[in-house]
Parts: structure tokens; C-alpha cells; sequence
């Protein structure tokens, strides 16, 4: 980590709120490039009319979602995370008391939302400070890079991580930090 801080210097912050808007925006991130993401998210957030909640997402038709860029997995996704919000079945405030795997668990118990989903929002949002997304490609990648004697196998990421407990998500944020250094971004 010594060597990848006097490279790049301080990690970035990797900061959100922890709102509904948040959770929506990790949806958004599952299996596609931030940049992708940002923009859908921002159709999204203009088709809301500036504000991403749950009573918004529930004006929206599926196709509304669709002509804002979303799949349709995650317009239903998003759709039912709004639905359970709305019910009163899960509260994205409530999060913030919970222990780490009581929110994981929350989280986890939508549809389409799973670990990585969580670990996410607890690191970025929640920000606490020892969460390691394993299922992050470029948190995999960039262990790689880091030590190439890393497999890319789960127990070997999380052995290799294992020296940085208790606080994998600063040891996350600086090699998300390397990752992206490396490819000029």
C-alpha cells in the first residue's frame, strides 16, 4: 500500500449519501462502466424531475425507465426496491444503524441486489471502514496488479487482504484509486 500511495498520492474519497438516490446509482453500476452508469443515472434523475426517490420511481412507467437507459432487469429492480420502500418493508435511513451483515442482509433480501450491491453502499455510503467488495473486478484487477502472485480466486483475494483488517475500505479506495492511475483515468 506504501508503494501505491507514493504513486498516486491519497486515495479518492469513494463517498455517497446514503439515500435512495445512492442505492438507485449502484443498481445502475452492476455489471457496466461508471461512465455508463452516470449517464443512465442522470436520464434517470432528469426524467424524476431532479430528484431520485421512491414516490418518483413509482410514477414512472417501465418504459420511462427503458427510454432513460435502464435494462429491464433494472427497471424492475429499481421498480421493487421503490415498491418495498414505499411498503415500508425496507428503509435505506434504517441502514445506517444496523450492523454490517444486518445491512447486508437487508440488501440482499431485494431482488437483483446482492453482495456487491451491499458492500457498496456500506463502504461508499455508510462508509465503514472494513468492507471488501470481492466481487469488484477492478478491486480484483487492481490486488493483481498490486501483487501479482494474487489468484483470482475469492480466497485468495480475501487472504491477500486479510493484512489490511480492520480497514479493507481505505485498503479498497487506494487500490480503486491505483486501478484507475493505471489506465490513465
Amino acid at each position: 500500500m506504501k508503494a501505491a500511495r507514493e504513486r498516486v498520492g491519497d486515495p479518492l474519497a469513494w463517498t455517497r449519501p446514503p439515500t435512495f438516490a445512492t442505492l438507485v446509482r449502484i443498481i445502475l453500476e452492476q455489471q457496466v462502466s461508471l461512465a455508463s452508469a452516470k449517464v443512465t443515472f442522470d436520464r434517470l434523475k432528469a426524467a424524476c424531475g431532479g430528484v431520485i426517490n421512491a414516490k418518483r420511481i413509482a410514477g414512472l412507467s417501465d418504459a420511462d425507465l427503458r427510454r432513460c437507459g435502464l435494462s429491464r432487469q433494472k427497471a424492475r429492480y429499481v421498480s421493487l426496491l421503490a415498491d418495498d420502500v414505499r411498503r415500508r418493508e425496507f428503509s435505506v435511513t434504517g441502514l445506517a444503524t444496523m450492523a454490517d451483515d444486518a445491512v447486508r442482509q437487508s440488501i440482499t433480501a431485494r431482488m437483483g441486489l446482492g453482495n456487491w450491491t451491499a458492500d457498496i453502499f456500506l463502504l461508499m455510503a455508510l462508509r465503514r471502514d472494513d468492507i471488501l467488495p470481492v466481487g469488484d473486478l477492478a478491486l480484483v484487477k487492481g490486488i493483481q496488479e498490486l501483487d501479482p502472485s494474487v489468484g483470482s480466486t475469492l480466497e485468495a483475494i480475501c487472504e491477500r487482504a486479510e493484512i489490511w483488517r480492520p480497514y479493507r475500505s481505505a485498503a479498497t479506495k487506494m487500490i480503486w484509486t491505483l486501478y484507475l492511475f493505471n489506465r490513465n483515468r
